[in-house]
């Protein structure tokens, strides 16, 4: 006849090999990434930008490049944008779980003809400028 605790033991081996296996598969993840220009626009240091004074080539000097310009009929447009991603996941056998939080950073500058800034404007999310 079998102990009371040889009993216990025998049956709770299965059980312990599971839990080991379910912990030795499973994981959590946490990255950030980022895309886009610079967003020197959030830059306190830098330059103001005024409407029907400042030029496409201020513009350029102070932020880079854009990340589109868009040719319309009578303006032309600059449009700049920084994408931050933030994930956190966790990976189990049986669930997985993810979540991920996008933040669109935006400037966006209007130009006339002879290349003068007739309005601008950013947006009111913000991506904190690294340095």
């Amino acid at each position: 006849m079998k102990s009371f605790y040889r009993r216990i033991r025998e049956s709770a081996a299965p059980a312990l090999s599971a839990a080991v296996l379910v912990v030795a598969l499973s994981g959590c993840l946490s990255k950030r990434g980022e895309m886009g220009v610079r967003n020197y626009w959030r830059d306190d240091s830098l330059a103001v930008f005024e409407k029907d004074r400042s030029t496409q080539s201020d513009v350029l000097r102070a932020l880079g490049p854009p990340s589109q310009v868009i040719a319309l009929q009578d303006q032309t447009l600059f449009y700049y944008l920084r994408e931050q991603t933030k994930t956190k996941a966790m990976y189990l056998i049986i669930y997985n779980q993810t979540r991920e939080q996008i933040t669109y950073d935006r400037a966006i500058f209007f130009f006339n003809k002879q290349g003068v800034l007739t309005d601008f404007n950013y947006s009111k999310e913000a991506i904190p400028t690294q340095k």
